[in-house]
Formats: structure tokens, C-alpha cells, sequence
């Protein structure tokens, strides 16, 4: 049996396996299935679709990534991949996922090959652990034999960021009251056509079927939300404003921050919300184009 509370999970990149520590994981891949009619003028009686499946989607993944206080960067080399970018591409990496705890003689695992961060949306309050919930794709799933894996600088017990201190600054002023914070990064790819007449006539089944190979990089959106209980400063509050700067930073204490976004130029717009404790949102987005958008961001 395999249980996902077993899980260990490996990023393999740049000739360098790295094991993470991740609250949950999920991944699937499914398969193109066309419908071919089978009713002809000498059988019409074949009202049931034929069915034709040679080409595979995208497999998908979502996994949440726990924020560290630790010396290593290991654990944080997903938000690296995910932040950078050369030209209209990005680095791919493959994951392992071993879900479980058999000898080795008949133990499995997964690997999910060409696999690309889609999107990063970081979690930031003031109560609870900070994560990042991340999104991929990738290229191919698999069932493979058990392997071990090197990974170095794994450290077994690392210092979560719980309860985080948060402070954020709009246009030069630091906002008094913050309640939580929410910072997402969006990466739009494309995956180029690989089924060709070819590739086609030569699958047999699902192994040697047509699987994506490459992508390009489309756009990339960088935004969020601020929300603050509504005091003394309210010179924002139903206002907009745009070329301006917004840094995040949240960490265990005023000056060990875990996450430091600095993202200029941005916009925002303000809005009043009327709950049982009046506050505030800032919707904002950054408009500005950086040659690598990891150059705005540490962890």
C-alpha cells in the first residue's frame, strides 16, 4: 500500500537532487481521446463513437511548500526556478515522489519528467506557517524502480516560519495594521505541437505514446491583495495609484525575513470592506518588465 502521509519527495535539477519538505502533493496526467464515427451509409446501425488515443496532455502537479528559516537554499530552489526566467523560457527540473515504504526489492515510485513552475501563490499571515502553493507541468509520468538519492544538505528539522512578522511599504509609507498579505506569480506557457502523422501511425500504446516536449513562455503576472484594518491612515482608502513601489517583507522577526519582495513599477487599486471590523484591501500588480524577476525577490 502507499500512503501520501509516507511521501518523500526529490526535485531533480542541474545534476543536483533536492528533497523537499512539502505539506501536500498531488499529480495526473491524462491521455487525448478523439472520437472517430463508425456510421456509414452500408452500417448504419454503428451509432457508438470509435475511439482514437496516440497523444497524452500535460501531466499536472500542486504541491505546498513549507517557508524555512535555514542557511541552506536548498529548500527554497523551487521558488527560484519559478522566479527565473531566460528570455521566453524557464528551467525545467524532473520530480521524484516515492510514496512508499516496501523492501527495495519491490518498491516504486513516480517520476514526472520536463517538468515547469506554472505559478506561486505565497501564503502570508501573521497566524499560521508561511507556504507557497506551487503549480507545474510537466512532460511525462512514470512508474520506476526505487532509487536513492544523494541530496546533500537536507536538513531533517528545519526552522518553520510560523506566525510570521509582516511588514509592508506602498509607495514609501509602511502600512500600519496589516492582517494578511497574499503575492502571486503567474507563468502563462504554451506547449509546442509534438504529434506529427508520424509519431502518430508509430504509437502502440500508452508507453510509446506522444508526450509534450517543449513550451515557451507566454507572460508572466506578478500581483496580489493587502489587507489592513482601517485607522488613523486612510489616505489610500477608495484611491488608486500607479508607478509606484511595493515591498513585502515577512520573516520570524524584524530583520531574519524569510521572503523579501521588492516589486517596482507597480498599481493598485483601494476598496472599503464593510465586515463586522471595517478594513481595507489593495489590489495591486506589478506593470514593470524585469530582465529576471528572481533579481526582486530573497528567501
Amino acid at each position: 500500500m502507499q500512503f501520501l502521509r509516507n511521501t518523500d519527495v526529490y526535485m531533480h535539477y542541474n545534476s543536483n537532487y533536492y528533497r523537499l519538505h512539502v505539506q501536500n502533493i498531488s499529480f495526473s496526467q491524462t491521455f487525448k481521446q478523439e472520437g472517430s464515427k463508425k456510421k456509414t451509409l452500408h452500417s448504419t446501425s454503428s451509432l457508438i463513437e470509435g475511439s482514437t488515443i496516440n497523444e497524452a496532455n500535460p501531466a499536472s502537479i500542486e504541491m505546498e511548500l513549507l517557508m524555512v528559516d535555514e542557511g541552506s537554499a536548498y529548500q527554497h530552489k523551487p521558488l527560484e526556478l519559478l522566479l527565473t526566467n531566460s528570455g521566453d523560457t524557464l528551467q525545467t527540473f524532473d520530480l521524484y515522489v516515492d510514496a512508499s515504504t516496501a523492501d527495495e526489492s519491490s518498491r516504486k515510485m513516480y517520476k514526472i519528467e520536463t517538468c515547469v513552475f506554472t505559478n506561486g501563490a505565497f501564503n502570508i499571515s501573521r497566524e499560521g506557517v508561511m507556504t507557497v502553493d506551487l503549480s507545474a507541468e510537466g512532460s511525462k509520468v512514470s512508474r520506476i524502480n526505487y532509487s536513492s538519492f544523494s541530496v546533500g544538505s537536507y536538513n531533517a528539522g528545519p526552522t518553520y516560519v510560523a506566525n510570521p512578522t509582516v511588514k509592508v511599504t506602498v509607495d514609501g509609507t509602511v502600512l500600519e495594521n496589516v492582517i494578511a498579505v497574499a503575492l502571486e506569480v503567474q507563468n502563462d506557457i504554451e506547449w509546442r505541437e509534438n504529434n506529427t502523422v508520424q509519431n502518430a501511425l508509430a504509437v502502440t500504446g500508452a508507453g510509446n505514446s506522444t508526450f509534450p516536449t517543449s513550451f515557451v513562455l507566454k507572460q508572466r503576472d506578478v500581483a496580489g491583495n493587502i489587507t489592513t484594518y482601517i485607522g488613523t491612515q486612510d489616505s489610500d482608502l477608495q484611491a488608486w495609484k500607479e508607478s509606484i513601489a511595493i515591498r513585502i517583507q515577512a520573516g520570524l522577526s524584524a530583520g531574519n525575513d524569510q521572503l523579501d519582495a521588492q516589486l517596482t513599477p507597480c498599481s493598485f487599486t483601494n476598496r472599503v470592506d464593510t465586515t463586522e471590523i471595517f478594513t481595507q484591501g489593495y489590489d495591486f500588480r506589478m506593470i514593470g518588465s524585469p530582465t529576471n524577476l528572481d533579481d526582486l525577490f530573497t528567501y
